[in-house]
C-alpha cells in the first residue's frame, strides 16, 4: 500500500506513539484487504462505546492512547455506553461496570470526543452528506449512512474505529471503491402490504433481506418512497443483525438508487428473490421464542428510539398506569431525551411508570439482576439477539402491541 511521507512518518513514531500506533493497525489492515493507498475521512462514529463490547484490553488502549495524548482528527460520536450515566443506579448495575465505563468515558472525552452515546449517530449529533467518506462503527449505523444517506464507510470492527479517528484516515477499500457499490442481489417486495407496515414489520422485512443477502449488497423494489427515517432505521438494523449487509439499496430512497439500474450499475443481478407474506410470516413467527402473551419487561428502543417515537409511548400510555410486575423501559439518546423532556414527553411516560432510559443499551446490562423471564420489543435486533444473549424468553410485536397490554387505569 502506498504512503505519503507523512503516513509514513506517523507509522514510524515521529508524531508520537499514539499516531505510531493507530497508524500500524490501519496500514496491516489495509495490507491485508489490499488498499492501494490512504484516503482522508470526514467524520467517525466509535462503536468501541461500552464497557461490555471491549472489556479491561479496550479499555487499557483507550486509556493507553489518552495517556499518550491523542486527539481525534475528525468529529467523533460515541456509540451506545454500558450505563445510563445519570441514573445507573437505578437499574441494578454493578459498581464494577459503572467504576470501568466511567474510566473510558473521561478517556474519550480527553481524546475530544462528541459525548452522544447513542446508536443512531444519524438522527442527532453526527452531520453527513453524500458521497461523504467518514469511518463508522455499529452495524445499524453504518447500513444506514451507505444506504439511506449515500456516504461511504465500510463496516469497522471495535478498536478499529478509534485508530480511524486518531489518524483521520482509512485504508482505500470495500465500499469506499465505487465497483464495489453496485447491487448484487434483487429483492421485489411490491406484493407485501408495505404502506401499512410498523417500524417492526420493516424489520422483520429487514431480517429477511440481511439473511438471503449475506455478504452481498442487496437492492430493495417496491419499498414507498415515503418511508419514514424511523422505519429506515429498523429495516437497516435488522439487515445488518441476520447479514454482514453494509449497504442496501432501496429504490427510490438511496441516493444511488433512484432507479434499478442505477442501483445495478446497468450490470444484471446474480439472484432475484420476491418476497411474498408466507416469507414475510415465517420470518416474524421464528423471531418469537415462545407462544406466552405475557412479559416481565417490555422493552423499546433497539435502535434508539427518536423523539417521534418517544411522542407516540407518550401518547399510548398518557392517564394509565404500567401495571403492577412489569417494567416499561425505553432506550433513546441523551439528544432526543433531552429534547422530548423538553416538549414534556418524558414525564408522561414516567409519571405512568415507565422508565426512560439514555446513553445505553438494554443488552449491555446484568439482566438476571431482575430475574426477568420473558421480554417482549418492538425491535427485531433486541428480539433476535436477547434470545441469544440472555436466558429470556422473546416475544416480538409492534409498539402498541407491546404497550397497551402493559396498562391498567
Amino acid at each position: 500500500m502506498f504512503l505519503t511521507k507523512d503516513e509514513e512518518a506517523m507509522l514510524d513514531g515521529e508524531y508520537g506513539e499514539a499516531l505510531e500506533i493507530a497508524m500500524s493497525v490501519l496500514v496491516k489492515m489495509g495490507d491485508m484487504y489490499g488498499a492501494d493507498r490512504m484516503i482522508e475521512i470526514e467524520n467517525a462514529h466509535i462503536d468501541a462505546a461500552s464497557y461490555t463490547t471491549i472489556y479491561d484490553a479496550g479499555l487499557q488502549l483507550c486509556e493507553k492512547f489518552s495517556s499518550l495524548g491523542a486527539s481525534f482528527k475528525v468529529p467523533t460520536t460515541l456509540n451506545a455506553s454500558a450505563i445510563d450515566f445519570e441514573r445507573w443506579h437505578e437499574l441494578c448495575l454493578p459498581s464494577s461496570l459503572v467504576e470501568k465505563q466511567i474510566r473510558l468515558e473521561k478517556a474519550y472525552k480527553k481524546m475530544g470526543a462528541i459525548t452522544t452515546w447513542t446508536c443512531t449517530p444519524y438522527q442527532y449529533g453526527a452531520n453527513l452528506r453524500f458521497g461523504q467518506n467518514v469511518a463508522w462503527g455499529e452495524s445499524n449505523a453504518v447500513l444506514f449512512a451507505n444506504s439511506v444517506i449515500g456516504a461511504r464507510t465500510n463496516r469497522f470492527g471495535d478498536l478499529v474505529d478509534i485508530c480511524a479517528a486518531i489518524v483521520g484516515k482509512v485504508p482505500n477499500f470495500g465500499l469506499y471503491l465505487e465497483e464495489n457499490r453496485h447491487g448484487e442481489i434483487l429483492f421485489e417486495v411490491g406484493d407485501l402490504p408495505t404502506k401499512s407496515f410498523s417500524c417492526a414489520d420493516y424489520g422483520v422485512l429487514g431480517f429477511y433481506v440481511g439473511s438471503v443477502a449475506g455478504t452481498r449488497v442487496p437492492i430493495v423494489k417496491g419499498m414507498p418512497k415515503n418511508v419514514k427515517y424511523d422505519q429506515l432505521k429498523a429495516f437497516g438494523a435488522a439487515a445488518a443483525t441476520s447479514g454482514a449487509v453494509a449497504l442496501c439499496h432501496i429504490c427510490g430512497v438511496t441516493p444511488e438508487a433512484e432507479k434499478l439500474d442505477k442501483a445495478l450499475r446497468n450490470l444484471e443481478p446474480e439472484e432475484k428473490v420476491k418476497v411474498g407474506i408466507n416469507e414475510f410470516n415465517e420470518v416474524k413467527e421464528r423471531l418469537s421464542t415462545t407462544g406466552e402473551t405475557r412479559a416481565d419487561v417490555v422493552a423499546l428502543g433497539c435502535p434508539h428510539y427518536s423523539v417521534e417515537q418517544l411522542r407516540r409511548v407518550a401518547y399510548l400510555v398518557k392517564g394509565k398506569k404500567v401495571k403492577e410486575g412489569v417494567e416499561l423501559w425505553v432506550f433513546t439518546s441523551r439528544v432526543a431525551k433531552m429534547l422530548a423532556r423538553d416538549m414534556g414527553i418524558i414525564n408522561l411516560i414516567e409519571k405512568a411508570g415507565g422508565k426512560v432510559i439514555a446513553d445505553a443499551c438494554m443488552l449491555y446490562f446484568p439482566l438476571e439482576r431482575w430475574g426477568f423471564r420473558t421480554l417482549m420489543t418492538d425491535s427485531v435486533k433486541m428480539a433476535y439477539y436477547a434470545s441469544g444473549l440472555t436466558k429470556m424468553n422473546v416475544i416480538l410485536k409492534n409498539t402498541e402491541k407491546c404497550v397497551r397490554p402493559l396498562l391498567g387505569r
